[in-house]
């Protein structure tokens, strides 16, 4: 367990990198943490199509862990937390549903292999976030970085 004082220093340390290779870093970790949250659901899913409904879910368990890495890690944002969370689903959720019918379209039309779809729709929602997360969640930094 981390405590207060190695967090601290952990998040100064971060935070003297730039913000580009921060925000690869939360990408890639949250992206291998959301993989293995996709494959546990996955397996235990009994609901068909199976590997959309997992896809769907491992996505809204995204939301809380990737907004609380990216305010923790990427960004620097003093915008008060439930309302960037607020922000973050909204945007999360909107991209959550983009993909979701990507991901049916890929399985169930395309008959792709559904880990090869999951790497298809991560990386079409990581893009779109990549373009709007900064702006329109944590905007507070992105008000920063433009003056």
């Amino acid at each position: 367990m981390i405590d207060d004082a190695q967090h601290s220093a952990l998040q100064r340390m971060l935070h003297q990198l730039p913000e580009t290779p921060r925000l690869i870093l939360v990408a890639l970790s949250g992206g291998l943490i959301g993989l293995v949250v996709y494959e546990i659901v996955y397996y235990l899913n009994p609901f068909t199509p199976r590997a959309t409904t997992s896809w769907l879910v491992s996505i809204m368990i995204a939301v809380p862990r990737q907004h609380a890495l990216h305010r923790w890690l990427t960004y620097i944002d003093r915008t008060p937390y439930w309302a960037s969370l607020g922000r973050a689903y909204l945007l999360y959720s909107s991209v959550a549903v983009l993909t979701t019918l990507l991901n049916y379209l890929l399985v169930e039309y395309m008959q792709l292999h559904h880990r090869l779809a999951w790497v298809i729709c991560i990386a079409t929602a990581a893009t779109i976030n990549l373009f709007l997360l900064k702006r329109f969640v944590y905007y507070d930094s992105h008000r920063r970085s433009r003056q």
